[in-house]
């Protein structure tokens, strides 16, 4: 089971309107093949993190939602630090300064 982080609120910088915002990212972790089942366990009990995908021989696809920067460093150093666990790369990494915006379609552009 998975837990799903809040999204932090900041004050803007010339304001006192609060903004939010939220970080998310992916990783590959990869893990000893022995180890795969305690390192998935381990990843999917820390909060904001989602084990997506795995391989036999011991890697894992991983995402990973945080309340800033700040928290994201400090889950990837979690995940580097578990038993088990050999290396992450990070595919993918946004910060979305207003989760909570609307997104609207785009209109197609008109081809001549």
């Amino acid at each position: 089971m998975t837990q799903s982080v809040g999204v932090r609120a900041r004050r803007s910088r010339g304001g006192s309107e609060p903004q939010s915002y939220m970080n998310i990212s992916s990783v590959v972790v990869y893990a000893q093949s022995q180890q795969l089942t305690a390192v998935q366990t381990a990843l999917a009990a820390l909060p904001g993190v989602q084990v997506h995908a795995q391989t036999a021989d011991g890697k894992l696809v991983v995402c990973i939602e945080a309340n800033d920067d700040r928290d994201a460093a400090a889950t990837y150093e979690t995940i580097e630090r578990s038993a088990g666990v050999l290396s992450m790369a990070l595919v993918f990494q946004q910060t979305e300064s207003n989760p909570d915006q609307e997104i609207t379609p785009c209109k197609s552009p008109v081809v001549n």
